[in-house]
């Protein structure tokens, strides 16, 4: 496997922290200070700035720089409404075409999700587990748009909701795991579709 460029490295790392909201909405996010804490030139850092701003997770403002994205009510509709319009669809094309191997990562993130001891934690497996559910569809534009939603609405989980989380199982995470491995569709696209509709 190729290495990941620096580039893209340095957008995971501050897509992960802008997630977490170790950064504010509106935050300046300087390539000066990034180039120093990575020991590079600002060639990668400008790049992974551009990575950012195409996961909208980051914006390009003029005179003032690249900023961590601010969400407003009507931008949070429309995620919610893009992820049900999507994800539903593209989890009954995945559970025709789940392998045995991806069943076990799916039921492996589960898993994770229901024994995290912290919102972190339960956050990060959560979404690897929604896009888990999701990768066997094989539509690549439809599962990085995806990608690029569940990450923001990750990020709102984490400005609004972390501090009330608390740890509990989840059936619908169950159900869908089961529909896949009986290679149910319609059912996978249905519980998901009510799961995602209680956001």
């Amino acid at each position: 496997m190729a290495d990941i460029p620096l580039s893209t490295k340095i957008a995971q790392t501050l897509a992960e922290e802008i997630i977490r909201s170790d950064f504010q909405p509106g935050d300046r996010l300087a390539q000066d200070h990034i180039a120093k804490r990575f020991e590079c030139s600002h060639v990668p850092v400008r790049e992974a700035l551009g990575q950012l701003v195409t996961m909208e997770l980051a914006e390009a403002v003029p005179r003032r720089g690249v900023r961590v994205v601010k969400l407003s009510s009507d931008d949070l509709r429309d995620i919610r409404d893009m992820r049900l319009a999507l994800e539903p669809f593209a989890v009954s094309l995945a559970a025709s075409r789940v392998t045995p191997a991806q069943l076990s990562e799916i039921d492996d993130l589960r898993l994770s999700c229901d024994r995290a001891q912290d919102a972190v934690s339960w956050e990060r497996a959560n979404r690897d587990f929604h896009l888990a559910i999701l990768r066997p569809c094989g539509r690549k534009r439809l599962l990085k748009t995806a990608e690029n939603l569940q990450n923001l609405s990750a990020w709102h989980f984490h400005v609004k909701w972390s501090q009330g989380w608390r740890r509990k199982s989840d059936p619908d995470h169950l159900a869908i795991t089961l529909a896949m491995k009986k290679g149910d569709g319609a059912t996978a696209s249905a519980v998901l579709k009510r799961h995602l509709s209680r956001g």
